[in-house]
């Protein structure tokens, strides 16, 4: 899994006025870590990854171990081999358990480098979820109250969508299933917050390049820079594609990388140093590289 704060996973969080914004993103420039900021008045503020960063240690996953002489945890008094030890429990009342072990040993095989085995896991995760999702939910925010576990589904949702990158990078079966897994997402929850659904979409046209369909990428990639021009990474998410041969199929045309990312040029994007250090980087490649 890519490590939280860099460019391949920004920490993403969420803050109500623009004076806390700036206070958030001096504490994550003050580090060096990547990040996205929305400023959203109207929804609680959610600053889980920069706490994730700052204080690692208190989001280890421990597992608890219940001795069989020790008082059972239903709180009936007796010890656990003599009451619920053995016992199946409901389903019904303990799904949420249920998901939420999956979901652990997800980010335990993920920490793993084990990015295929995650995968499997988060993906039986969400297809249960997607059960339990009504029609009156239409953001993943709302979504929130089917669920109790060590996670939130916020933050969950997006680092599905990132391991599901990570694991294509060894078996590009994962393309296919990080492109249906984010189009559901999208459908699913189109009032979820602007810059997860943003995310999703370009990981949505990431994926047709990965498919080996750069001509539905583009036009992914073409209907996202529309539906959001001040987001600087649909541009160098675009023009990524064409830069480095980043899927088997897809082959570097260093000219039209060039033409996409200067699309963003004059616009005053934030993030606009990263641009300018992919056609750096761009020169660069094309100085040791043939001509494409």
């Amino acid at each position: 899994m890519a490590r939280l704060g860099t460019e391949k996973r920004p920490a993403v969080v969420r803050v109500q006025t623009e004076e806390r914004m700036e206070e958030i993103a001096s504490i994550f420039e003050k580090y060096g870590w990547k990040f996205i900021i929305g400023l959203e008045p109207d929804e609680p503020e959610d600053i889980t990854d920069l706490e994730r960063l700052l204080n690692p240690d208190a989001f280890q996953i421990t597992a608890v171990k219940i001795g069989r002489n020790e008082p059972c945890p239903c709180g009936s008094g007796k010890k656990y081999k003599k009451c619920c030890l053995g016992k199946q429990r409901e389903p019904e009342n303990n799904d949420s358990d249920n998901l939420d072990e999956l979901m652990q040993k997800g980010y335990v095989l993920a920490e793993n480098n084990q990015s295929g085995e995650a995968c499997k896991n988060w993906l039986e995760v969400w297809s249960r979820l997607k059960s339990k999702f009504t029609p009156d939910m239409k953001s993943i925010e709302d979504a929130e109250r089917i669920f109790i576990g060590q996670q939130n589904l916020f933050n969950w949702c997006q680092d599905l969508e990132a391991e599901l990158g990570n694991a294509a990078i060894d078996d590009s079966s994962f393309h296919g299933k990080r492109l249906e897994y984010c189009n559901e997402f999208i459908t699913l929850f189109p009032e979820t917050s602007g810059l997860i659904l943003h995310n999703m979409k370009r990981a949505a046209a990431e994926s047709y390049f990965g498919i080996g369909d750069p001509a539905k990428g583009d036009e992914a990639f073409s209907k996202l820079i529309e539906e959001y021009p001040e987001n600087i990474w649909g541009y160098i998410g675009w023009g990524d594609m064409y830069l480095m041969s980043i899927y088997e199929a897809n082959v570097p045309n260093y000219d039209k990388a060039e033409q996409i990312y200067k699309m963003a040029l004059g616009k005053n994007l934030k993030d606009k140093d990263d641009l300018l250090e992919r056609l750096d980087e761009l020169e660069r490649v094309r100085k040791t590289s043939p001509r494409r």
